[in-house]
């Protein structure tokens, strides 16, 4: 037998609760009938849009796994499977830690209400009913439930769009057995280190064939971080494809991509880069970079940068002149982002003594696991082989 409170006025719901809940799931769980009626009652005027029940917590199980409600009402007493028992199994589900459980029980022992949080119960209500009060416990439920669904929703579209991009940029990157296979057709030597500072980064990298003798190289750090900063970098790849047949001449390349950059007129696009090319008979380098930390050449034990800074690129105002060296054989270069060094607190001393060590992967070397980063890291060296035919 159930026994309710006189009814009273009931002005514990704003008038905008019918179109708020239109979507809203509630699962009934009681093996009363006249409990459901009256708690079906209670969700109608609320224009909760989904009520199913439950007669125990054998069939509640099942009617959960299909739909994912918003909110349980729950009785505690029930044959088969209790009221505890259920939330006791929920709760041991990660995929039910976002379920709102609002116990209904005629249970009145302090006892009881602590074993009903203790159980993973969000809020319990005893009986017999304040309707007022019920209507208020599952309204602030019930829109805490939907918020804490839109935001999973959201985050799961986020991850989707995390690995999307992740996957983008994947097929961008170059594969250690590519840059191995590429690098030893123009007589290099190269080892890289690439490491987001979030899960996905703005930095970008790539070798280049542009013709038979020349290859290209190319660091890019896109404005941003994250998914804003990879989303950066796949648009400014797409302007490196449409202007890769500039890339003999990196200066002019440069030119042309904060041109085309200063165009975009859907959110401003800005990025630091470099680019080189190397003659594999000649051992000519030519490069040009701006907004970017300036290389690192080590030449006969002795580490010095090649200058490049200047304004990111995206302003349209760029106009870079090449430089060129000749990379002997016994020389390295050591291209890189923000984060690994600006090139001005770099430790010379111990960067040179790395650089020393044979038969060490260079990159990995510099730029260990443990290093800490602040920003997206991307670390080449370049090598001009000894073994080439030189």
């Amino acid at each position: 037998m159930i026994i309710v409170k006189k009814p009273e006025e009931d002005t514990s719901l704003p008038n905008d609760i019918p179109d708020e809940f239109k979507r809203a799931h509630v699962i009934i769980i009681d093996d009363d009938p006249a409990n459901r009626v009256l708690l079906r009652g209670v969700c109608e005027k609320m224009n909760i849009g989904i009520i199913d029940e439950a007669e125990d917590g054998v069939e509640a199980l099942d009617l959960i796994a299909r739909f994912r409600p918003d909110l349980l009402l729950l009785d505690i007493k029930m044959p088969r499977m209790d009221g505890m028992e259920l939330m006791r199994q929920l709760r041991a589900n990660p995929v039910y830690d976002y379920l709102s459980i609002l116990v209904q029980t005629g249970l009145q022992g302090v006892d009881d209400r602590v074993t009903c949080f203790n159980l993973g119960a969000t809020d319990v209500v005893s009986r017999p009913f304040h309707i007022p009060e019920l209507k208020a416990r599952i309204c602030a439920h019930l829109r805490s439930a939907i918020s804490a669904r839109i935001l999973f929703d959201f985050r799961n579209r986020i991850q989707a769009h995390l690995e999307i991009t992740h996957n983008f940029l994947s097929a961008i990157l170059p594969t250690p057995e590519q840059t191995e296979n590429l690098a030893q057709q123009y007589g290099l030597v190269c080892s890289s280190v690439y490491r987001p500072h979030d899960e996905i980064g703005g930095d970008l990298w790539t070798l280049r064939a542009i013709d038979d003798d020349n290859i290209a190289i190319i660091v890019i750090d896109a404005s941003a971080h994250g998914l804003a900063g990879a989303i950066n970098a796949l648009r400014v790849d797409c302007l490196v494809q449409v202007n890769q047949g500039l890339l003999n001449d990196p200066a002019a390349f440069l030119n042309k991509l904060d041109a085309d950059m200063a165009k975009i007129s859907f959110g401003q696009l800005f990025a630091g880069a470099i680019v080189l090319s190397f003659n594999k008979k000649t051992g000519r380098l030519v490069f040009a970079g701006s907004g970017n930390p300036s290389p690192l050449l080590y030449h006969y034990n002795s580490l010095k940068p090649l200058r490049t800074e200047g304004m990111l690129l995206g302003s349209g105002l760029l106009k870079l002149k090449n430089q060129e060296i000749i990379l002997d054989p016994m020389d390295t270069l050591v291209l890189f982002s923000d984060g690994w060094s600006d090139g001005s607190d770099i430790d010379e001393v111990k960067t040179i003594d790395t650089l020393n060590k044979p038969g060490v992967a260079l990159a990995a070397a510099l730029a260990p696991e443990d290093y800490q980063i602040t920003d997206d890291l991307t670390l080449l060296t370049i090598q001009r082989s000894k073994n080439h035919g030189f």
